[in-house]
């Protein structure tokens, strides 16, 4: 599997940091990503409560949405949403008319309704919410439905990830991204077995793309060397990214 710096696959879809501005993701990630150290941690007391964990998925999301020109995206797993409305910011700053459907059981209507408050009206009206487990909401996508980007980001465990896969792959027509793909140097927990099911799949070129704090301070002092985590993505076999491209 190829490997590269979220830097060096942002410079290989020719899109520049110079063309966005960080502030925006951290807008976003404010009120869906932002997360607290416990007291107990050392970096709580060396480094401060709030970190951002792997900011940079949504810079990878809207690159690719902005240099490939995707109209429809669908992830599984909303979580606090901090994804789906970067890929929402995406469409609106780059005029693009898509559609983001976003699969997850635990979605929080009351939560949701909150961020109305903070994001743009433009945003919402791109959104399709589907509370529901993503084999009971992918089911129902008729045979000939595709999406230009899928991102899976649901349940973590070694069977749901392969369902989700099963179910996915004749439903892109560009890209599908994995996220939480750990080398077997982190410990991700019994819980993460992502890479397990990445490894094992047979489809096209597959390429890790190591982030997490890689754009924004890394307030741990991690090296590039010591990361060993990252997202991994997969073109359509029958798409191809050099037509949006110069040198790909």
């Amino acid at each position: 599997m190829k490997e590269m710096f979220v830097q060096e696959k942002l410079s290989q879809i020719d899109f520049s940091l110079e063309d966005i501005r960080l502030g925006d993701f951290d807008f976003v990630g404010e009120l869906t990503a932002k997360k607290n150290r416990g007291r107990d941690s050392e970096l709580y007391k060396t480094a401060g409560c709030f970190f951002r964990p792997n900011y940079e998925r949504g810079i990878l999301i809207y690159a690719l949405i902005k240099k490939f020109r995707i109209e429809s995206y669908m992830e599984i797993g909303f979580g606090r949403g901090y994804s789906c409305f970067c890929a929402a910011m995406a469409m609106a700053d780059c005029g693009i008319d898509g559609k983001i459907t976003t699969i997850d059981p635990a979605l929080d209507e009351n939560f949701i309704k909150s961020l109305t408050a903070h994001f743009p009206k433009e945003w919402f009206d791109k959104i399709k919410f589907v509370k529901n487990y993503s084999q009971q909401a992918l089911a129902d996508i008729p045979d000939d439905e595709k999406y230009d980007l899928i991102y899976v980001d649901g349940d973590h465990t070694y069977d749901a990830v392969k369902k989700d896969w099963e179910m996915c792959k004749d439903h892109f027509n560009k890209f599908i991204l994995f996220d939480d793909y750990h080398k077997p140097t982190k410990d991700s927990g019994a819980g993460i077995q992502c890479a397990k099911l990445i490894d094992e799949i047979d489809y096209n070129e597959k390429e890790l793309i190591i982030m997490d704090r890689r754009i924004f301070f890394d307030d741990r002092r991690v090296s590039d060397e010591d990361i060993d985590y990252g997202q991994v993505l997969m073109a359509n076999k029958d798409f191809d990214p050099s037509v949006y491209l110069s040198d790909w």
